[in-house]
């Protein structure tokens, strides 16, 4: 076992069907019985595409939790416990979070220039999916590469270009919360289409009235930092050659979502159960950061079949999931995917779920499912809007919730238990999506250990 931020750590990597490629969890089980371990924390990176990334988030969140053990306000809980921690590492690819804003500015000239490159990047990002995805899907990649230099003039071809590219992501189980099904079952060239218009996804929360609601910190519209300032996607590349990419991201986007399920469901489940089977009295505390939230939410969700196994805690932090995931209803008669995690009361002890307004990458994705599903919500990607993100809105229709600011170090959290505990920290605690290693968010999670 290496030490990685001040604790114990192993790696266990998955391939993309959740089987764990070495026997490194032999290592795990060998340690936590010599070391006497009492708590380990499970951690899932998100849209990371690489180990050094996924690495490095994991250190910078070990760093920070290490802090807080010795604090007067969680020292009596924390500070006798023997902790080790295992990052998840899974073959993940990166959604592109884009800028800001599109500048709509400058000549003809350099706006073809850019459209021009927009088609070379999107055929560089199709040759990289090619290499990723199973041996039998290849050759839909590669029928998607001849076609991308003739989409131009042909609804037909445009058609048949997305319809390849849906095809990568098909084949999961069904969850319509997720707006998949909605998009696929509509044409290649209506879904450029709508694609031509940006879309604008604001970054503070409005009431009910339209008004801007006060956010953590106090931030609001026009406040500066960025806090106020609408998110804007696409729309200045006016071919469908600059509409190409944001389909891939799209289809990355949903293929990477399976993909973390898969890995969480399958293989993380697998290495809790045999974990508490071995060392019964271990702590285990599920965290996942973006499409890892996913991950966690899938093992938990395959941990409430028989026979059940308890995790102790679970964090989900910029959980990249629909935020009626957990919901009994959606509002259109469809059930949650992750429902099962909240009927059957599987978390042992707190279950914590971060959210931000500032998330522009959970935000961006589901603008753009909002935007090709058919939904025209007063507000894309809002808590209102069919298709919105746990991360951007925290949970939404789901009764067993509370909701509460995400505090300075040294909050007194009093988690409620059986319930999913939201923590906004929209205006300045959690800045953007990776913003998840922070003292702050830190601190909640080991609030939430320390409760176990």
């Amino acid at each position: 076992m290496e030490t990685l931020g001040g604790f114990p750590f192993l790696a266990l990597e998955y391939d993309q069907n959740g089987v764990l490629r070495s026997s490194t969890l032999d290592t795990l089980h060998a340690h936590l019985q010599s070391a006497g371990t009492t708590d380990l924390l499970m951690i899932a990176h998100g849209f990371r595409n690489n180990a050094v990334e996924a690495r490095r988030l994991y250190e910078q969140f070990l760093q920070n939790f290490s802090a807080h053990i010795t604090r007067s306000e969680l020292a009596p809980a924390l500070a006798s416990r023997r902790f080790a921690a295992a990052g998840i590492f899974w073959p993940s690819k990166a959604f592109s979070e884009g800028s800001a804003k599109d500048d709509d500015d400058g000549e003809a000239q350099a706006l073809e220039e850019r459209e021009a490159a927009a088609l070379d990047d999107a055929r560089i990002e199709l040759m990289e999916l090619r290499d990723d995805v199973a041996d039998n899907q290849r050759s839909a990649v590669d029928r998607a590469l001849a076609l991308l230099d003739h989409l131009e003039d042909s609804t037909a071809k445009q058609d048949q270009f997305v319809s390849l590219l849906l095809s990568l992501a098909d084949g999961a189980d069904a969850d319509p919360t997720e707006g998949f099904e909605q998009v696929a079952a509509q044409r290649g060239s209506e879904l450029f289409a709508k694609l031509k218009s940006p879309i604008i996804l604001p970054t503070v929360r409005r009431d009910d009235d339209g008004g801007v609601m006060a956010l953590n910190g106090g931030a609001s519209a026009g406040s500066g930092g960025g806090t106020g300032a609408p998110l804007f996607i696409g729309g200045a590349l006016k071919s469908i050659a600059g509409r190409v990419g944001q389909v891939l991201n799209l289809t990355t986007w949903y293929m990477m979502k399976n993909r973390s399920g898969t890995v969480g469901a399958n293989g993380v489940a697998a290495a809790v159960r045999a974990l508490k089977a071995r060392h019964p009295a271990l702590r285990i505390h599920l965290i996942g950061h973006s499409l890892g939230g996913r991950c966690m939410a899938a093992c938990a969700k395959s941990l409430c079949a028989d026979p059940a196994v308890q995790p102790d805690s679970l964090s989900l932090l910029e959980a990249a999931f629909s935020h009626y995931g957990l919901s009994h209803d959606n509002g259109h008669g469809d059930r949650g995917f992750f429902r099962d995690v909240i009927e059957h009361q599987i978390v042992k002890g707190p279950f914590i779920s971060t959210f931000s307004y500032q998330d522009a990458v959970v935000g961006k994705a589901y603008a753009i499912s909002s935007r090709l599903g058919g939904d025209n919500a007063k507000a894309v990607g809002d808590k209102d809007d069919q298709y919105g993100g746990i991360g951007r809105n925290g949970t939404q229709r789901t009764n067993e919730a509370t909701t509460q600011p995400l505090g300075s170090v040294g909050t007194a959290y009093t988690y409620a238990p059986r319930v999913v505990n939201n923590l906004d920290g929209s205006g300045g605690r959690i800045k953007d999506h990776s913003d998840v290693t922070n003292p702050e968010v830190t601190y909640a999670v080991a609030c939430a250990v320390a409760a176990t």
